[in-house]
């Protein structure tokens, strides 16, 4: 359609509620919102934006014979309805007044419009695929389906084959930074000033036009005299002309501990920058202090950088942990729901009043992260940081239900026991598994293992009933199994697990081989001498309220398919809810 014919008598309207941005929750702001409205050739919606930061617009129409309607806000164009349905944009703008201008060639009926202030919502980062292969990659459709809506700014790492998809994503307004190192971080290193600006000024998110600048990991809260090199480099590049439309963020931990290093997050918040705040948080060992160790961790920790650096909680991108695959995961008590844990976490940034004012929400890291919980929090971020939720997202306890003792912390408690000859099955403890198999941080729970040695004449059972499932609805179960008396070997191990009355997914059931994280070390192993153990990961669907689960030591009913003798350990036999694509 012609520029011509959607050119028209400009109208502006008050909205109701315009001027009043009304407060959804920590994180969001409603800035405008209009319903049932009819658009005559051009019609123009003012609001102010409260602070500087990020802006979400989304608008339905019914287009009259499918005439196209524009969206153009501050004079730019922000997208274009060519048929009926919802369209949504974010623009980082500065805080005052705006005006978002909507043109059609005929009368069109505006369903719905909303102009929300929205945090900064980070992903860490493109590229970065999952340690366990049969998840299936994380490539720009997969993202593009399920998480890139529900942020605004992507980490990437800078290199050629991403090049198409920043470009793409910057011309939706949207920023891409690049991950790089800390010059002079490591032990007994040194750094000058100098060194710092020079490694950091050449690097793409700063030297490349295609990049908005860069995040730096990592920094520890101590008194280091490095900091004042980083912190003059962090100076010099903000004063550079060629640098002005960049971003420097650094990877944080509690700075708040040491005058240099909150010297240095005073330097960042000076240049205009911010910081990502890295806040991983393993499943308590009992569920019942959950929201009260959440609340410790942010709560307080968000208090205390307040009153060591005033003004940081604006300045604070809180960077959560979602570690929930081998070789490391804060997914370490197969009695709680992952997904509520995490859901906890962002409800309290949402609504404790401890974190108003937050700057922004990111996760680290997808490489670490199941393919499951990468959509999850792409639904979270939707929940909390778009729409403003305050109630949780999940419907599901935090305390899973469906099997009983699935770390053999109680022996053999609540497992039926079929050994294949007497003192084949027996419940034991592994020093040293549950931080070899990827459990963060360190922790022995994970050191309590089922143990079968395997028998020529028949496969050592052990069985329970799985209670408490929805029919129709999809359910994950997770393993880690090793072999008891050495872990060097590659192997995969004839371990199985066996459901009756559901309906296993076998497209998304899998058995992987892994070996121990490089900093995950327990004598005799580490990076040189790995461990290698197996995680076994299987999608089914309820088809009643219970099932059974068995695990042997046997490929099959029929086959031993392992060295006769050969003793084996398993734990964290988890069964939970399981989000459907």
């Amino acid at each position: 359609m012609s520029a011509s014919l959607i050119v028209g008598i400009a109208i502006t309207l008050a909205a109701p509620g315009a001027g009043e941005p009304k407060v959804l929750n920590n994180l969001v702001t409603e800035l405008l919102s209009v319903e049932s409205r009819p658009i005559d050739k051009q019609t123009t919606l003012d609001f102010t934006n409260p602070r500087q930061g990020w802006v979400f617009v989304s608008s339905s129409v019914r287009p009259a014979n499918n005439a196209a309607v524009s969206v153009d806000l501050d004079g730019k164009p922000a997208y274009r309805h060519e048929s009926p349905g919802t369209l949504e944009a974010m623009r980082f703008l500065p805080q005052g007044p705006h005006a978002l201008s909507l043109r059609a060639a005929e009368k069109t009926v505006l369903d719905r419009l909303v102009v929300r202030a929205v945090p900064e919502l980070v992903y860490a980062k493109c590229g970065a695929n999952p340690h366990v292969v049969e998840y299936g990659k994380y490539d720009w459709a997969f993202l593009q389906k399920h998480v890139l809506a529900n942020l605004n700014v992507m980490v990437g790492a800078g290199g050629l084959d991403e090049k198409p998809f920043a470009d793409q994503w910057r011309r939706q307004g949207k920023r891409w930074i690049i991950e790089c190192g800390v010059p002079g971080l490591g032990k007994g290193q040194t750094v000058t000033p100098d060194q710092a600006y020079e490694y950091w000024a050449t690097n793409p998110g700063m030297a490349d036009p295609l990049f908005d600048g860069l995040i730096a990991d990592e920094f520890f809260g101590n008194d280091d005299e490095k900091y004042k090199a980083w912190s003059d480099a962090v100076r010099r590049i903000r004063a550079n002309p060629a640098f002005k439309d960049k971003r420097y963020y650094p990877y944080c931990t509690s700075m708040y501990q040491g005058d240099a290093s909150s010297a240095f997050v005073k330097t960042v918040m000076d240049a205009g920058y911010a910081f990502a705040f890295e806040r991983y948080l393993r499943e308590p060992r009992e569920p019942a202090v959950t929201a009260a160790i959440i609340e410790s961790y942010f709560r307080k920790t968000v208090a205390d950088y307040a009153k060591k650096i005033p003004g940081s909680p604006g300045r604070m991108i809180v960077c959560l942990g979602t570690f929930s695959q081998p070789p490391e995961s804060l997914d370490a008590n197969p009695s709680v729901n992952y997904k509520v844990f995490l859901d906890m976490q962002m409800h309290l940034l949402a609504n404790d009043p401890g974190c108003r004012g937050l700057y922004g929400v990111m996760t680290y890291l997808s490489s670490y992260t199941d393919e499951e919980t990468v959509r999850w929090m792409g639904k979270l971020f939707r929940h909390y940081c778009i729409e403003g939720r305050r109630g949780l997202l999940s419907r599901d306890p935090l305390v899973l239900p469906h099997v009983q003792n699935p770390d053999f912390e109680d022996g053999l408690s609540q497992w039926r026991v079929e050994p294949a000859a007497p003192g084949c099955v027996d419940a034991k403890t592994k020093a040293g598994f549950s931080w070899l198999q990827g459990r963060y941080p360190r922790t022995q729970q994970g050191d309590t293992v089922l143990w079968m040695r395997r028998s020529k004449n028949r496969p050592n059972r052990v069985s329970q009933t799985v209670k408490a499932l929805q029919p129709g609805r999809l359910y994950s179960v997770k393993m880690f199994s090793g072999d008891f008396k050495d872990l060097s070997t590659k192997q995969k191990l004839a371990v199985s697990i066996r459901l009756q009355n559901v309906d296993v997914l076998a497209g998304k059931s899998f058995q992987h081989v892994f070996a121990n994280c490089y900093s995950h070390h327990y004598p005799p192993y580490d990076q040189q001498h790995k461990a290698w153990m197996n995680y076994h990961w299987i999608v089914f669907r309820a088809t009643a309220p219970e099932a059974r689960i068995e695990i042997t030591d046997w490929a099959d009913p029929t086959t031993p398919g392992g060295p006769i003798g050969q003793e084996l350990m398993m734990n964290f036999l988890e069964v939970q809810p399981y989000l459907d694509e």
